[in-house]
């Protein structure tokens, strides 16, 4: 026989639900990408997964802004493709940036891990070094690794 005092206790008393504990949101470092234009362009375009990696903003520097390489980098690349062309703060390193839409090696096929991208660096010995022969001829060899969907 069962109590039935003891079951009627048991369907009114409160439910004490435990506090649920959220997790931390971690937010994504706020990163502006520019093309060589000046205009902003999304991360998501360049970045697998639109995921910016740890220190890009430190390790890409800042867009080109001199008008003699910007100029020597359209003849190479045309503007409408939004290829990126940063060069490092503190070196005379340049580097090249491939939308995710035109790169031969980003993508769910070769397992790249979030935030990959394909860039290429070009390199010179001393600030203020860049030979513009050697810099177009740098270019030109980057285009081989460009994937142009649309053309």
């Amino acid at each position: 026989m069962v109590d039935t005092k003891v079951e009627e206790l048991k369907k009114e008393e409160p439910k004490v639900e435990e506090p649920k504990v959220e997790e931390p949101k971690v937010e994504k470092p706020k990163v502006i990408l520019k093309n060589v234009l000046g205009k902003e362009v999304p991360t998501a375009k360049y970045f697998y997964k639109d995921l910016v990696p740890a220190g890009f903003k430190g390790t890409c520097g800042n867009p080109v802004d001199r008008e003699d390489l910007v100029e020597v980098f359209h003849k190479v690349f045309k503007p409408k493709d939004n290829i990126l062309f940063y060069k490092q703060s503190d070196k005379e390193v340049y580097i090249v940036i491939i939308p995710i839409e035109y790169s031969t090696s980003i993508g769910d096929f070769n397992d790249s891990v979030e935030g990959d991208f394909q860039k290429h660096a070009i390199s010179f010995l001393n600030e203020g070094s860049v030979n513009i022969d050697t810099m177009k001829q740098k270019l030109e060899r980057i285009n081989k690794f460009v994937n142009y969907s649309d053309r």
